[in-house]
């Protein structure tokens, strides 16, 4: 039996590959020069009203993605890679186009044990976790 996830499945949104190049374009621009972040938005905006998309989704989108990278220089935490990489297919960003952003993936050593998340969660009787790790939506702030 296949399980279909929603952050696997397409979003539903098609862009043209003009928006696309102007996402990838401001991302890349944004990171190496975030000061540069107001003016991309004038250009994003108007190009979410030539594709018809709402732009303060788009933008939030692309804030989240920036947090997103922020925290990740800070740890280079590979949960936030992997979140970092969701996030971008919202910015409408696949994996090839990922690519072009030079983000470095993080080392790929784990601390000793941390495969077996099991061991750091205790369960009740009736299953349930009340001690673990984090939720992923406490981690982009949802």
């Amino acid at each position: 039996m296949k399980i279909e996830s929603y952050l696997t499945t397409d979003s539903g949104q098609n862009v043209s590959a003009a928006m696309q190049c102007v996402t990838i374009n401001l991302l890349k621009d944004v990171l190496v020069h975030p000061g540069n972040l107001e003016s991309g938005k004038k250009h994003l905006k108007a190009y979410c009203d030539n594709e018809q998309l709402e732009y303060n989704a788009v933008e939030h989108n692309l804030n989240l993605f920036l947090g997103l990278f922020n925290d990740y220089q800070k740890t280079k935490s590979p949960v936030l890679y992997r979140f970092l990489k969701l996030q971008a297919r919202l910015c409408f960003v696949d994996e090839q186009l990922f690519g072009l952003l030079a983000i470095v993936p993080p080392d790929e050593d784990y601390p000793d044990g941390i495969e077996n998340l099991n061991t750091y969660c205790k369960t009740t009787d009736s299953g349930s976790a009340y001690h673990g790790g984090m939720v992923g939506g406490h981690l982009i702030g949802l």
